[in-house]
């Protein structure tokens, strides 16, 4: 057992130059600031967040690092594994597709930090290609000019066949996706699932809607990607 362990740890690092490292780190970098780029430029929805993409950018750097330290000896890596398990998490994740541009980049950066520079760039530009294919094609949705319509209605004031047939006029299809009364009961919040005739004429229903005795807090949201996870 302990010629065992002599022997892990008699293993040398392997030898990288200044050069090498330089390279390495900087190619590493590359690649995470192209993934950052692309995810910012394809990011649908309202989960964006600055500091998720400024992540993306340097986690390959990071496990770049990680594996010209580690090199061939085992000790280090799975000393290194425990360091990396009593990481946390502090931001969730929102979307599931996130987790893949963070495994993405961890990937990128283990390919550098190995050498396997092939790997690493065909692998990175491949995937930006599924993800740019996906993107243009909108790959499973199953909403078209979709809109959330959330607004108050207060049935003392005005008359609920109104914004009726409003509906009836600009909307190719509705449904009620929530109704919740506030106040004295007499004053409704609802939440509708719209698809226009014309989406071009969103912003005219609003302005009509909004005129509406009663009608107040109108507020549309684009729901064709938003609202589906």
């Amino acid at each position: 057992m302990q010629e065992l362990m002599k022997a892990l740890t008699d293993v040398a690092h392997s030898n990288f130059s200044v050069e090498l490292i330089v390279f390495n780190i900087l190619l590493s970098a590359l690649l995470g600031a192209a993934l950052a780029w692309f995810y910012k430029q394809t990011h649908r929805g309202f989960s964006y967040s600055q500091s998720f993409v400024i992540s993306i950018a340097l986690i390959p750097v990071v496990s770049t690092v990680a594996m010209m330290i580690i090199g061939n000896n085992i000790v280090s890596a799975f000393a290194l594994l425990g360091t990396f398990a009593i990481i946390r998490f502090r931001t969730p994740i929102k979307d599931v597709k996130d987790m893949v541009y963070i495994f993405l980049a961890l990937v990128a950066g283990l390919g550098v930090g190995t050498g396997s520079y092939k790997i690493a760039l065909i692998g990175v530009i491949f995937m930006i290609g599924l993800f740019y294919l996906f993107y243009k094609m909108n790959f499973a949705s199953i909403r078209r000019y979709g809109y959330i319509l959330t607004f108050v209605f207060d049935g003392k004031i005005g008359d609920d066949e109104a914004f009726k047939a409003l509906f009836k006029k600009y909307c190719k299809s509705h449904s009620m996706l929530n109704v919740q009364a506030i106040k004295d009961g007499h004053t409704l919040e609802f939440t509708f699932n719209i698809h226009f005739k014309d989406k071009n004429m969103s912003e005219e229903f609003v302005l009509n809607l909004s005129e509406n005795k009663g009608v107040s807090g109108v507020n549309l949201m684009s729901a064709k990607n938003d609202i589906e996870v």
